[in-house]
């Protein structure tokens, strides 16, 4: 895969370059771009590194670093989980608005699972089939662009995305959004990614949409949700709040499943996909787990972009050096995991079409567990039938064969 991309370095005149192939339209002619400050960027192509069938570290010690945050976040959330917990069982009857009723609701397909990183503003426009106007992934400028759709394949994503995939036309009826984080940031995020509409408005389009919720999600943010929203919970060793949830009969284990997420929205995303929904591949998007190149940590200006310190340097799948926090590197870390089979020995079909960040990368390369993909590519894999109508029209009475 290439992905033409621009990097901000003070271009000098003798690192100037002429790169036909990406202007078409004016062979020979050298392309510009420019940084908000003026500064020119110089256009380079990214390849994917190399594949490796093992990580440096053994499968046993990326569990442990995965984990090794679990005890300190458990510890510091118990409280907000058992007051939005309490809260949210005066309002809704968990059992009987239970995730298992959208058991299979996906089964034997592929479904999208989109994290909300920096590299969605690539690539989320191809889920579209119509046209749309969105902000040039290289300066703020807007330009049209037409996705090639995704057929019938849906897709789950965590409410921080409410807003940018609103804006987009993307999202549907019969997708799903997920939220995990009991604390009430979550409202405000839900549209912080917009820019169409007013925030009354975002939640209004809560009603034709489906919430996936822990039953300690936020309460104020479910109370303002309008659409269906069904609950699973996330599991942990201490007894009082397990006797508190279970003996009051407020969830029944045996009709409320617990997720396995890996401490992140996403890996809840991914653990509903396949056991829940029943998804037999899953095709990754925004799941950076870092910065971009251009030090943004999602597709929007957010708060996170600011909070640059505390973060560590590590490699993406270009084998470029790119920059996260410890507890990002350690979600990315839970992903390898469970695409290396886990604990539980299973294999995932895991197709990373994010175009960027650090899923399944390391120094000498991309683990062979993760197919490393760009988005348009995957898209056309899952959807090849799609095109065969349009081109038998086109054929006339020549013979035609897809590929």
């Amino acid at each position: 895969m290439q992905n033409p991309i621009a990097l901000n370095v003070q271009m000098t005149q003798e690192g100037r370059v002429t790169l036909p192939s990406i202007n078409p339209l004016q062979p020979g002619a050298r392309l510009h771009y420019y940084s908000e400050s003026g500064t020119e960027l110089i256009p380079i192509q990214l390849d994917f590194q190399g594949t490796i069938d093992y990580p440096p570290q053994s499968k046993e010690e990326i569990w442990k670093q995965a984990a090794s945050n679990d005890k300190s976040t458990i510890d510091h959330w118990i409280p907000s989980w058992l007051t939005e917990f309490r809260e949210n069982k005066k309002r809704f009857d968990f059992n009987e608005n239970s995730v298992m009723k959208l058991f299979k609701k996906e089964a034997y397909k592929p479904i999208i699972c989109a994290g909300s990183g920096p590299s969605l503003k690539k690539n989320a426009y191809l889920l579209n089939k119509h046209t749309i106007e969105r902000s040039s992934p290289f300066d703020q400028s807007r330009e049209i662009v037409q996705g090639g759709g995704r057929g019938d394949i849906k897709i789950i994503t965590g409410t921080h995305n409410f807003g940018f995939l609103e804006d987009l036309e993307i999202m549907t009826e019969n997708d799903y959004y997920m939220t995990l984080d009991a604390g009430p940031i979550t409202i405000s995020e839900l549209t912080e990614g917009g820019l169409k509409y007013k925030p009354e408005e975002y939640w209004e389009r809560t009603k034709n949409r489906t919430l996936i919720s822990t039953i300690y999600g936020n309460h104020e943010l479910l109370a303002k949700w309008k659409g269906p929203i069904y609950f699973f919970h996330t599991s942990w060793s201490e007894d009082t709040t397990k006797k508190e949830i279970f003996d009051t009969k407020a969830v029944d284990y045996r009709k409320v499943p617990v997720f396995a997420t890996g401490g992140n929205v996403l890996g809840a995303c991914f653990y509903c996909s396949r056991t829940i929904l029943g998804a037999s591949s899953t095709i990754m998007i925004g799941a950076d787990f870092s910065f971009g190149y251009d030090r943004k940590f999602h597709s929007w200006d957010s708060g996170y972009d600011a909070k640059f310190q505390g973060v560590i340097p590590c490699t993406d799948i270009f084998g470029n050096r790119v920059f996260t926090w410890p507890s990002y590197y350690n979600f990315k870390l839970w992903f390898d995991f469970v695409a290396m089979q886990g604990n539980s020995g299973l294999n995932h079909l895991m197709i990373n079409a994010t175009e960027g960040g650090i899923l399944g990368a390391y120094p000498n390369g991309n683990i062979r567990n993760i197919i490393q993909m760009d988005l348009k590519s995957a898209l056309k894999m899952f959807t090849i039938h799609e095109s065969l109508p349009e081109y038998v029209e086109k054929a006339g009475e020549l013979p035609l064969v897809l590929f």
